[in-house]
This record gives structure tokens, sequence and C-alpha cells, in this order.
């Protein structure tokens, strides 16, 4: 399966690579040990020694080098063998790869294609959602079994939630509203607008008078190969902005395999940013949403379709899908523009 690989991967949460300990997991079909370096900076290499083959986070932190844990071979953060202690000479082959790997806004990313050519102006901007008070924010992680893309259609076709959430962040507006796709260079926006419509059970309980009409707006903005940063404003009828209710979300997913994805997901707002009780009760009710229902419908789709190409099934595609498609095209652009 084809990867977009001069690209910017989220490979984990800042704080779980922790000073002096390895963190491993499979990006894009490759095994990757990542670790910070005595500065604090981090390295990631490829997990495997080229001796005789054993995970390198099997091993020991040396300073800045990994140390096999079966034969003893050390590799530096370029990837180059520094050590051998079973002689002076150290093969010109005892390497492995290495790669661009970075600290933006509370995030490891990595770049999978050659170190060399990492683009530090291609990350991602969360800043604002790092930004937010702890009371005001909450993040998570899904390991799913389906294919990274499904779950960006997802996240970009909200149509979705008036069904499979309905008794939260759904509730019909999005069924309602028509949406609005844009392109902004490389990155693919759309937009749902509703005026004098209901808004969803979950955020109507925190409106100041539940069950008033609202102006309900949803803007999902994508960035290949899988960046959604969601912005939520909900606003009682004619009423100024200060008076509703507004978010800053992030949905991240980062391939594992063609069937297998690790998904995060970022929740804030700047609504009551001082009262914990609606951060927890939110962070339930959004865990319970991407876990409970979009999971396994999602692993179901997954297993239906039997493939990560959706266009080669011919699907029946409804206006809720423009900005999917829009996206997954210009994805799939990307890649080939690499070959």
């Amino acid at each position: 399966m084809p990867y977009l690989k001069n690209a910017w991967y989220m490979a984990t949460w800042a704080d779980e690579i922790k000073p002096g300990e390895m963190f491993h997991r499979t990006l894009l079909d490759q095994p990757i040990v990542l670790f910070r370096r005595s500065d604090g900076s981090l390295a990631a290499l490829h997990d495997r020694c080229p001796h005789r083959f054993v995970p390198l986070h099997l091993g020991t932190l040396k300073g800045d080098a990994i140390e096999c844990g079966y034969h003893g071979l050390q590799f530096d953060c370029s990837g180059r063998c520094v050590r051998n202690p079973h002689g002076n000479n150290i093969p010109i082959a005892a390497r492995v790869r290495s790669y661009a790997a970075i600290e933006k806004d509370g995030i490891a990313w990595i770049w999978m294609g050659e170190a060399d050519s990492a683009k530090v102006e291609l990350l991602p901007d969360f800043s604002r959602l790092h930004a937010a008070a702890p009371s005001a924010k909450s993040r998570g992680y899904l390991w799913t079994d389906c294919n990274y893309k499904l779950i960006a259609d997802n996240v970009m076709d909200l149509s979705h939630a008036d069904f499979v959430h309905a008794d939260s962040v759904g509730g019909g507006a999005f069924t309602r509203a028509k949406p609005k796709v844009e392109e902004h260079g490389d990155d693919v926006h759309i937009t749902w607008e509703c005026l004098h419509d209901s808004a969803p059970p979950a955020y109507d309980r925190l409106m100041p008078q539940p069950g008033q009409p609202v102006c309900f707006r949803t803007q999902v903005r994508w960035r290949a190969p899988g960046s959604m940063h969601l912005d939520i404003a909900i606003t009682p009828q004619d009423a100024p902005d200060s008076e509703g209710l507004r978010t800053d979300n992030a949905h991240i997913v980062t391939p594992e395999s063609e069937t297998t994805t690790h998904y995060f997901y970022w929740l804030t707002r700047r609504f009551r940013t001082n009262d914990e009780e609606i951060n927890t009760r939110r962070q339930a009710i959004m865990y319970n949403a991407f876990n409970n229902q979009d999971k396994p419908m999602l692993s179901a789709q997954q297993k239906a379709m039997n493939t990560d190409d959706l266009f080669s099934l011919s699907p029946v595609l409804l206006p809720t899908d423009a900005g999917a498609v829009r996206a997954r095209r210009k994805l799939e652009q990307k890649i080939r523009e690499e070959d």
C-alpha cells in the first residue's frame, strides 16, 4: 500500500517519550523507536538492528546512542554504528535508518521520508489547543482496526453524527445544513452552518437557555496526510458570540498498517474554562462517541470493503461526501507525485 512519505505524522503525545526511556510503535508498516537526546530533543530510528534483526527498543540507551540488547552494537541518532564490542572494525553496513523527529505543540511528529528532506514549515499548527488551560482540555488515543483514510472520511463528513451519535453530538443539524467545501492551498476545509436550529444534546444542556434556537457552525480543516482541526461555535439565535459555546478540537490519524490506525484526538474549549466538571463530562461523552460508536462502525466498514481503495468499489456519493472526497483525491495526488 503506498503512503505519503514526505509529510509529518503524529507518532505519539510528546510527554509519552520520557528522558532515559525508549518508545516504540509501528508507523506506515515500519517499526520505529523514539527517544530523547541528552539535550531533550527527539530522535527516531528504524527499530531493528542490522546484525540479527532484534528490535533496538529491547536494548539500552547509552547517552545519545542505543545499545542493542543482543550483541551490544551501539547506534547513534543518525543511525551510524559507533561501537562494536567484538572488535575495532565496524562494518560499513552496520547502520540503521534515521528519521527526522520534532516536538511541537505537545506532539511528537515524525517525517517518514528522507530525514534531510524534512520541512518544518509543513508542521500542523495546534498551538491554540496546546495553550488551553488544563481544566479546558483533554486528549485521547485509540488503536483502530481500519484504514486511516476511513477515519478521515468520518471526520470530514460529520452528517454521520446525526445517526451514530444522535444522543450526544448529533441531533439533526448536520443533515439539515448544506456543507460548503473550500481548498486553501494543500488544505481542504468543509463548513456546516445552520441558523435557527437546535443545538446537539451534549451542547444544549450547556446553553444559557436549553432548548432555545441557535446558530450552529462547524468547520473541519484537513491537511495531508491526516491532521484535522475542528472549530465548533454554537450561539443563541441573535445573541453575541460571547454568549455562545466555542470549542477547538483535533483529530489526527497515523497509519500503523493498511488496515490499522493510530487515532489521536484532542478536545479544548473557550467557555467556562475553569469548570473541571464540564471537562470530565465532555471527555466521557466524546470517548463514548469515538470508542463505542465510531470505532465499531469503522471496523465493520473496513471488513466489508476489504480494501483501502474506496473509489475502486464505485461508492454511491452524496452531497455530504464532498469534503471527504476532495481530501482523498488530494492525498492520492500527492502520493502519485512522489512516485
